[in-house]
């Protein structure tokens, strides 16, 4: 008996986790959007946050499997290259995102959260109000 009421349990363990996702998906979307139509009201520079925008923007790329190379990536924080390199070494240095080759390009570059910037987004994304 003790065995079946852990398993009753399970599904709904896994259940919530996918709608912790799914609400941490639709949170970071928002809340990116939000940025941009913001961002498109006022002058260029006056708000920043370069680095939570990137968070953002790949982490909604991740939840739609799709890849973000580096380019891309500048565009989301709304930086130039320099100061974007810089971002995300810094960002590589605090474990955040990894850096890698395109599959099927020698110059593209792909840039992807690490299982710690999820796990910490999740969490922060699904419990926000």
């Amino acid at each position: 008996m003790h065995q079946t009421g852990s398993l009753d349990r399970r599904p709904t363990i896994i259940a919530d986790h996918g709608d912790e996702c799914a609400t941490a998906r639709a949170r970071a979307e928002r809340l990116y959007a939000e940025r941009r139509r913001r961002d498109a009201l006022f002058p260029d520079g006056l708000f920043g946050e370069p680095a939570w925008d990137l968070l953002l923007a790949m982490f909604v790329a991740r939840e739609k499997n799709q890849a973000m190379i580096l380019c891309k990536a500048y565009k989301a924080a709304g930086v130039t290259d320099t100061t974007g390199r810089r971002l995300l070494d810094r960002m590589e240095a605090d474990g955040l995102i990894t850096r890698r080759r395109a599959p099927r390009s020698r110059k593209m570059r792909i840039v992807e959260l690490t299982e710690l910037a999820v796990e910490r987004l999740t969490d922060y994304l699904a419990k926000g109000a």
